[in-house]
């Protein structure tokens, strides 16, 4: 059902994003590794999901998908590789000797095994053609030079494991796909496949679809897509409210906005996390909800915090363009592209 709000896994439920299935499989049988990129709500997981089970499914690969939501370090991120490896139906074949043991409940991390070097000999003792996807994989950016390291190093030993990234986080994306010269995968960058929002006719196509599939008559499209955009999650949690939970159009349309401001508010605030001059990126985002260039911007910040360094606001623009809350029109000129993302008052976070 196209209005189910969980992240699709089979490709029939996956509407409008055929091509990229096909580019992301292509890529992944020529032993490419893949990085999925995109705004939030864009779909990037349930793309993941639903590639991942047609490599099974269609290809004999094993495969294991871990949301990093949540894992900050390498140690946190071996033990749920290890833990998802132990589950898997039908089972890995792994051969570990090192720093692991096997055991009644699985492999098993010997004590004082190091971290880098139990999850490099963890990945290339995989036997078989094997996919594992990596979702949200901005969470372990302050660990990303050891990520890399592991990363390289399986690339180059084992051809069997393929890797599937996807985030919202711009940098690390770009890390993986556009490696510097320095990084551990220069010369062996994973295929950016970055997400875009439906435009008008497919997202039209989508709402009419969903209500068709509950028989639901439905004529309000436009005002729907002009409201939400091309935010495929966005015209999901519409749908879900009107035609699932049979709400009246206007409490649909309503119930979005607020759902959506409560989910983009939690990424907001996770964003902000560590970073001591909060107060500057809540009054970007609510002086781009009026203007978009540059020296309009600053002006506008002034106006609230009093002087701001030229250089301060630059990187502070950067790392809101790094981590897709908003987007760089040309040279100079921002915008928040999510509607979700302007309906929030940003003086209240």
């Amino acid at each position: 059902m196209l209005f189910d709000l969980h992240p699709k896994e089979d490709r029939k439920e996956l509407f409008g994003r055929d091509k990229e299935i096909d580019y992301a499989i292509s890529q992944l049988l020529s032993k490419n590794w893949l990085t999925i990129g995109g705004q939030r709500e864009i779909g990037k997981t349930s793309l993941m999901k639903v590639v991942m089970n047609e490599m099974k499914k269609n290809y004999g690969f094993k495969g294991i998908y871990v949301n990093l939501r949540g894992v900050r370090n390498l140690s946190s991120l071996l033990k749920v590789i290890l833990s998802e490896i132990n589950n898997s139906k039908p089972s890995f074949k792994v051969t570990v000797k090192l720093n692991f043991i096997v055991g009644s409940a699985g492999i098993e991390l010997k004590r004082g095994a190091k971290v880098v070097n139990s999850l490099i000999e963890l990945f290339n003792s995989i036997e078989e053609d094997a996919v594992i996807g990596l979702d949200e994989v901005q969470e372990v950016s302050q660990a990303s030079r050891q990520f890399l390291e592991v990363l390289g190093n399986v690339f180059a030993s084992n051809p069997k494991v393929r890797f599937v990234f996807s985030g919202s986080y711009i940098g690390v994306i770009r890390a993986l796909s556009n490696p510097s010269s320095s990084s551990p995968l220069h010369g062996r960058p994973p295929v950016l496949l970055n997400l875009r929002p439906f435009d008008e006719g497919t997202s039209r196509d989508f709402l009419r679809r969903g209500m068709e599939e509950l028989n639901i008559s439905f004529d309000k499209e436009d005002e729907v897509v002009k409201r939400l955009d091309g935010v495929v999650g966005w015209l999901t949690l519409f749908g879900n409210f009107y035609a699932v939970r049979k709400m009246s159009f206007e409490t649909s349309m309503s119930s979005t906005i607020e759902e959506g401001k409560k989910i983009m508010i939690d990424e907001f605030k996770h964003f902000l996390e560590g970073k001591s001059n909060k107060r500057l990126y809540t009054t970007i985002m609510s002086v781009l909800k009026v203007v978009n260039a540059w020296k309009d911007v600053k002006r506008g910040v002034e106006i609230k915090l009093g002087n701001v360094d030229d250089k301060e606001l630059s990187l502070a623009l950067e790392s809101l363009l790094n981590n897709n809350f908003i987007e760089k029109r040309k040279e100079g000129v921002y915008e928040i592209v999510d509607p979700i993302l302007r309906e929030i008052d940003y003086d209240k976070l």
